[in-house]
């Protein structure tokens, strides 16, 4: 009963530290989704929530230590989370490249690293955990086993007290004890033979062990780097529908979803970069995005042309026509157009990203009031 209520311990602790060990991962990854940047709170003097934002991985890691703590194996409780982790985001990882992007490289350049930066920090860790745990804290408090072993050569300074010495002759002439002289029978035969096979056994297992660990390795990390991606025209394939993605809100307008924002994002830098829509009309441009396949409330909504106020902009442009606002009520995508007034063709596209980062969004604004009072 006793052993039976002791495993289920373990596999408790084991469970609690792995849940640490998710989010350790998490806030070494996206800190901003734990706690969103805010302007206000830039200037504020003295130690707030705000200003130990970058030392908040250090919770998740208190956690653990006090989940492996509670019970024997603290070692095996540490590493078996830790690891765990790593190998479940090394399988998620090239799958979410390929399908989910923004979790693994960062939208914008004023973002974190995200999951590349977050599994490379977590590695880090992880070897820093090892190094610590299994060689400096096993070199500075040895186990009880090796401190008796330690012990055992030891010499009391009672034994080392000159009044008790004696000479040379009084050790030789000390009686000596018999050596013993071991006769194996058949038994003992069978029994060393045994002992052998079982040795043997044990270095199988253990070499067997080591080989399936190299083998797991290998296979993931193939499976990392040989796992296929999508081309350039693939990915912009994937994006475009994906931004085309959206719920109904309360107030009954169509709002894009998470991975849509993300998708529109990638979409509308592509088209700014590469000038895509360039001598385009609307319409093809419109046709080209696919918004043809939207429902009509939809379609309308995403292509409201009236002059929009965003956090990241101090004025509304006037010269220059909204073309496609992609939102989820917190995050704008918006793509600006400017077009020949001779026959309406398009030719410059801009995109205007807001709502993602609130000190960003307000340092631009800034550095857009400083540039127009610089040209009144």
């Amino acid at each position: 009963m006793k052993t039976l209520m002791l495993n289920i311990l373990l596999v408790l602790r084991y469970l609690f530290c792995l849940l640490g060990a998710g989010a350790l991962l998490w806030a070494l990854s996206f800190p901003d989704a734990i706690i969103p940047p805010n302007p206000a709170m830039e200037e504020a003097e003295g130690i707030t929530l705000y200003s130990l934002k970058p030392l908040i991985w250090v919770v998740p890691v208190l956690f653990m230590e006090l989940a492996s703590c509670c019970g024997p194996r603290r070692n095996l409780v540490w590493f078996s989370a830790l690891f765990t982790v790593l190998v479940l985001a090394l399988l998620a990882y090239p799958l979410l490249a390929a399908w989910r992007p923004e979790y693994v490289e960062p939208t914008f350049v004023y973002q974190g690293g995200m999951l590349t930066t977050g599994l490379w920090r977590y590695a880090a860790f992880t070897g820093i955990s090892f190094a610590i745990r299994k060689m400096l804290l096993a070199y500075m408090f040895p186990a009880e086993d090796l401190q008796e072993q330690l012990e055992v050569g030891f010499v009391s300074a009672s034994a080392l007290n000159p009044s008790t010495a004696r000479t040379v002759k009084e050790i030789a002439a000390e009686e000596k004890a018999k050596r013993p002289n071991f006769q194996f029978k058949a038994g003992d035969q069978r029994n060393a033979l045994r002992f052998k096979l079982i040795v043997q056994r044990m270095l199988l297992r253990s070499r067997l062990a080591n080989t399936c660990i190299g083998i797991g390795a290998l296979l993931l990390v193939l499976w990392c780097t040989c796992f296929p991606r999508p081309t350039d025209e693939e990915a912009l394939q994937r994006d475009l529908r994906l931004m085309l993605q959206h719920r109904p809100a309360a107030n009954g307008y169509p709002l894009a979803t998470s991975a849509a924002v993300h998708a529109a994002a990638r979409v509308m830098k592509h088209i700014s970069d590469f000038e895509s829509f360039a001598g385009m009309s609307p319409a093809e441009a419109e046709q080209w995005l696919g918004l043809d396949k939207l429902p009509e409330a939809a379609r309308t909504w995403m292509r409201d042309s009236r002059p929009i106020e965003l956090d990241a902009t101090n004025s509304m442009h006037e010269n220059r026509t909204r073309f496609l606002t992609v939102t989820d009520g917190r995050h704008f995508c918006v793509l600006y157009v400017r077009t020949n007034e001779a026959d309406g063709s398009i030719i410059i596209s801009e995109f205007q990203d807001s709502g993602w980062d609130a000190v960003a969004d307000e340092n631009r604004r800034r550095t857009g009031t400083d540039w127009g009072a610089l040209y009144r």
